[in-house]
């Protein structure tokens, strides 16, 4: 999940390097493999009077900071995004609750160590709290896992919600304790929130949105057994960030899930960096004990193409693909990811997937989801 991975020749394009036509042609495989780079602006009030925020109302959430601040190109920290997002919340009927050290800034870090788990800490276990929600993601998350008080977070009841490097605490509170989360939009996705992303956010609060359903991108080819009639498996969900997921490999933090139903993404790393990351899943036997792998969105991943027959997001998921037992399904195109339009998913509840004619689609039981 790195910030930015561009080579000189994208750099003084307005362009990315994939997306010029000519390149196109020289090499098809830079083509997108699925469209989740969309975005419908929400009307948050055209949203509240059609009844979509009746659950919403009330709920307090608990907004800490255990990774990066919103920050200007300058280092200061960008108060106007995040009181822009603030109030859309309030807009939606929610009511956040700031965590003492919220405003702090020691280094690259949103304070000390010992003081966002403190926060964090508190942010799990406040009373009279319907959702804990990070400010945003970035790195940090890792440096305090093991300042955490996992017996106390193992008896905590209140839901957590956040992705990228909040993917962190997501694997590791499944490993630790067995409770389950939300893997979604954090603080900073309410600045400019997306319509989809809305309608899938009320999952935390109890809302039915249904099926998850969405199209599988153009890579990688399913095995030839997925690509007619109905399929359908059951198993844990599981997963986030790439980069996270791959860095927690071999530690405590990373539960053992067979059978499952893994889910993936991540955004600036290029296409070889995903392959790198990918192959530390499947060489720890990882990938090949999931019953499937879902891939989201990578945005960036072509940037660092630089002749046909480069590195490419297509080829990396096709070669994986050609490494992993035909039984384990891999899709392409969940809406997920650092992208506006994004699910929110649960992290360690069973859940049901189901492919037809290159459609697949998700469910979990709301009795089993976070709570």
């Amino acid at each position: 999940m790195m910030t930015s991975v561009r080579n000189a020749q994208a750099a003084q394009s307005e362009l990315p390097i994939y997306e010029r036509p000519e390149s196109l042609a020289a090499d098809p495989a830079l083509a997108p493999v699925a469209n989740l780079c969309v975005h419908e602006a929400a009307d948050i009030d055209a949203m509240r009077r059609a009844g979509a925020f009746e659950r919403w109302a009330g709920k307090r959430v608990a907004i800490f900071a255990p990774s990066y601040q919103f920050l200007t190109r300058t280092g200061d920290i960008h108060h106007a995004r995040r009181e822009a997002a603030l109030e859309n919340c309030r807009r939606c009927g929610l009511e956040p609750v700031l965590l003492e050290h919220l405003l702090e800034q020691t280094g690259r870090f949103a304070g000390s160590d010992q003081v966002r788990a403190a926060d964090l800490m508190r942010a799990l276990t406040m009373p009279e709290i319907d959702l804990a929600m990070p400010i945003r993601g970035g790195y940090g998350m890792t440096r305090l896992l093991p300042l955490l008080d996992w017996s106390v977070l193992a008896e905590a009841k209140t839901p957590i919600v956040g992705f990228s490097d909040f993917t962190a605490l997501n694997l590791a509170l499944f490993a630790q304790t067995g409770r389950a989360s939300w893997h979604g939009p954090m603080l900073g996705s309410f600045a400019n929130p997306d319509r989809f992303a809305l309608e899938r956010f009320g999952v935390v609060f109890g809302d039915e949105p249904g099926p998850l359903a969405w199209r599988h991108g153009r890579a990688p080819k399913l095995p030839d057994w997925a690509r007619t009639g109905v399929h359908a498996l059951e198993g844990t969900l599981w997963g986030g960030n790439l980069a996270l997921v791959s860095s927690l490999v071999g530690s405590p933090w990373l539960p053992e899930v067979s059978d499952g139903i893994l889910f993936l993404e991540d955004v600036d790393e290029a296409a070889y960096r995903v392959e790198r990351m990918l192959l530390t899943l499947l060489d720890a036997g990882i990938l090949e004990r999931q019953r499937a792998i879902l891939l989201g969105d990578f945005a960036g991943a072509n940037n660092a193409w630089r002749f046909p027959g480069d590195a490419t997001l297509a080829r990396v998921f096709d070669y994986i693909r050609s490494r992993l037992p035909e039984r384990v399904l891999m899709v392409s195109g969940l809406p997920f990811g650092h992208v506006p339009h994004q699910a929110t998913l649960p992290v360690g509840v069973a859940a049901h997937l189901t492919l037809e004619a290159g459609s697949a689609k998700l469910t979990w039981s709301s009795a089993s989801a976070v709570r």
